[in-house]
């Protein structure tokens, strides 16, 4: 096996991934390449969260995550409402708005999910994500 395979796989999955999902997100107004879908999703999941929250399950650093947060408040997607627990945070949620591009987000992302997995047996399935959790786990010990 070629040396560096698993991250020239990992590479090319994650461009076709974006590659495939960019016209669906675009579709719905979002801005692609900062996150947004992945944030409308966390908080349908979710429900209100702090800023620190949300960038930490979204994998986002603070200065990302806030101007990220700031355009979809423009867009009508979020609000911020002061955090009754701590006077320097607020607590992100969903507009009416952001609720339904949410869930559209969510069948597209569902959507996803079925064609990653078609052709692969259950016991396929559990191996991939074990290997993967090792693969992330070897990333995550640095």
């Amino acid at each position: 096996m070629e040396r560096n395979s698993i991250r020239k796989i990992l590479h090319r999955l994650d461009l076709e991934r974006r590659q495939l999902m960019r016209p669906k997100f675009l579709a719905l107004g979002l801005t692609v390449g900062e996150g947004q879908p992945r944030i409308l999703d966390c908080l349908l999941d979710r429900g209100e969260l702090t800023q620190r929250e949300l960038a930490d399950l979204c994998m986002f650093d603070a200065t990302t995550m806030s101007r990220t947060l700031d355009k979809m408040e423009q867009a009508g997607l979020i609000q911020r409402n002061r955090n009754p627990a701590s006077r320097r945070s607020h607590l992100i949620s969903l507009t009416e708005i952001g609720k339904e591009k949410g869930k559209l987000v969510r069948e597209e992302f569902n959507w996803l999910d079925e064609i990653l997995q078609k052709g692969i047996t259950k016991d396929e399935l559990e191996t991939v994500y074990r290997i993967l959790e090792k693969i992330e786990k070897n990333l995550t010990d640095l």
